[in-house]
């Protein structure tokens, strides 16, 4: 072969060697920096403690930090619309729940900025929590079946406090009232959960609804008792509170926290993402940490999340027809 062919094939076999080695680094290196864990709320609720934990555990398989923000409003849809137009690169998740992907599209409607099957990219579902409600220490109702008789004996008179019209607790309690017979109660909305439950120890209404993470310091304090809980089983952090449904209510309104990505993630990036994130929380640490703020770990695979995603989109979609809530 003549040289200057030999060094010009040689050069066209260097090129095509180089051109092929980036994609290939790139999908080696993941993940060659920080993961950001976005979480659509203010901090101190469910989803900010998750993701904490999460990130003080999972650099140990991760290799690379993690970094929580929070970025809430709008219910957690503002945080979910900037993750859905994202790049797809596997460094941004948003921590979603039953609110942002369940909830949100019957709630916002048409204003929704985002679908929440399409513009997403799955990792898993997380863990799950159950609803708590909670009455003044004032009532005298001691079990639900009681609680019952007595908003039937007084109709129109017993108040309970949420934290907003559509929020979850809201339509936890408004499943609790159509599952009791349809009690005639009066509805106090309030801007957030904090304002909600603070009505309740101040004796302004008499029943709420709460994540078990919330009810636990209320409980313990004497400030608060819980009528029942609104899950399909008991749940290791009050494990003497019957369900409703034990008690002949059959009533649940199960939460869950999921880990989303943009659309298009490539599905090498999210099996790596679902099988260190998986593995951190089924440690026995990070599992007992978060059992003790309720939340039992699930770590689903992706398809798994995609049937329960169908699933509640219905299910609480009536919940918000029913209630003729509407976002604001």
């Amino acid at each position: 072969m003549h040289p200057q062919r030999r060094r010009t094939l040689h050069a066209v076999t260097g090129l095509a060697a180089a051109a092929a080695v980036p994609g290939a680094a790139r999908a080696q290196a993941f993940p060659s920096k920080p993961l950001r864990l976005v979480v659509p709320h203010a901090a101190g609720g469910n989803s900010d403690a998750f993701a904490r934990i999460l990130s003080q555990r999972l650099p140990e398989r991760f290799g690379q930090p993690v970094v929580v923000e929070n970025r809430p409003g709008a219910g957690g849809t503002i945080a979910c619309a900037q993750i859905a137009r994202s790049a797809p690169d596997g460094y941004q998740l948003v921590v979603a729940d039953t609110g942002t992907h369940a909830i949100a599209p019957t709630l916002y409607g048409t204003r929704l900025q985002y679908h929440v099957s399409r513009d997403f990219s799955p990792v898993m579902i997380a863990a799950m929590f159950s609803t708590v409600l909670l009455v003044h220490p004032s009532v005298p109702a001691k079990t639900p079946q009681e609680f019952v008789a007595l908003a039937k004996s007084q109709p129109g008179k017993l108040t309970y406090s949420s934290a907003g019209t559509g929020n979850g607790s809201h339509l936890a309690l408004e499943m609790f009232r159509t599952a009791a017979g349809g009690l005639d109660m009066v509805h106090v909305p309030y801007k957030g959960g904090a304002p909600a439950i603070q009505a309740l120890i101040a004796g302004e209404v008499q029943l709420t609804a709460v994540s078990i993470n919330t009810s636990l310091p209320h409980i313990r304090s004497g400030r608060a008792r819980p009528l029942g809980l609104a899950s399909s089983k008991r749940n290791a952090a009050l494990p003497d509170l019957p369900t409703f449904n034990e008690s002949g209510i059959p009533f649940e309104a199960e939460n869950w926290l999921a880990l989303v990505g943009p659309p298009g993630l490539p599905a090498d990036v999210v099996a790596r993402l679902n099988a260190d994130i998986g593995a951190t929380l089924k440690s026995p640490e990070t599992r007992e940490r978060l059992a003790g703020l309720g939340l039992e770990v699930v770590a689903s695979t992706p398809a798994q999340y995609a049937q329960v995603l169908e699933r509640d989109v219905v299910v609480w979609g009536k919940a918000v027809r029913d209630s003729g809530a509407v976002a604001e």
